[in-house]
């Protein structure tokens, strides 16, 4: 008599062999998507909460438009709406990327990865234009910081030449004094969580992927 050869364990093998590969995303997709995402609740809440403040900055950058509120350099309060727009729409992309990558991990289909990666190399590529175009505000603030004067000439309502209204620089000053320690901290704990918590990190993170 013949024996029945059963092939049902052989086409499990097969399954379990191929649905990794099928599963597998590129390390650099990971790790660029790790970099832009939340990945929790708690940081997706403060993502929410961060909208305020290029709000903020955007709404200061346009009530002091005008070049004579700041005549000794008033492409300051075009850095403010600038960077303030850019920074409100990389954190409202933020948000929307961290909350597919945290409430719609399980659908895992390609739709939404290809959405995720697209968001994420814009939100990279916005990230990199802000770190230029603070620079590029911090010279226009930093080097007329001798000069400026905040006083107006109430008597002949004039603004001298070298002129600044006392609340679109110094807020501007304070912001790009803030911004810079922001990003060194930043750094330092991206640098924390890859030394000493990579297991962690990638835990949390990569789960969408």
């Amino acid at each position: 008599m013949k024996k029945e050869i059963s092939i049902e364990p052989l086409l499990v093998k097969t399954v379990n062999r191929q649905s990794p590969d099928a599963n597998q995303v590129h390390p650099w997709i990971r790790y660029l998507v790790a970099g832009v995402a939340a990945a929790s609740i708690y940081s997706l809440i403060v993502l929410i909460l961060l909208l305020a403040i290029p709000i903020i900055v955007l709404a200061i950058g346009v009530r002091y438009h005008d070049p004579r509120y700041c005549p000794i350099e008033p492409r300051i309060s075009l850095y403010l709406i600038v960077h303030g727009s850019v920074a409100l729409g990389l954190i409202i992309l933020n948000i929307i990327i961290s909350t597919i990558t945290i409430f719609f991990f399980y659908h895992r289909s390609l739709i939404s990865i290809i959405l995720v990666l697209i968001l994420s190399i814009i939100i990279l590529l916005g990230t990199i234009f802000s770190f230029i175009w603070l620079i590029i505000g911090s010279v226009w603030t930093f080097r007329v910081n001798k000069q400026v004067i905040h006083e107006y000439d109430t008597i002949n309502h004039y603004y001298t030449y070298n002129y600044c209204h006392p609340v679109l620089y110094r807020f501007t000053f304070v912001y790009l004094i803030l911004s810079y320690i922001l990003l060194v901290i930043a750094c330092c704990y991206q640098c924390f969580i890859r030394i000493c918590c990579p297991k962690i990190q990638k835990k949390e993170t990569f789960a969408f992927l």
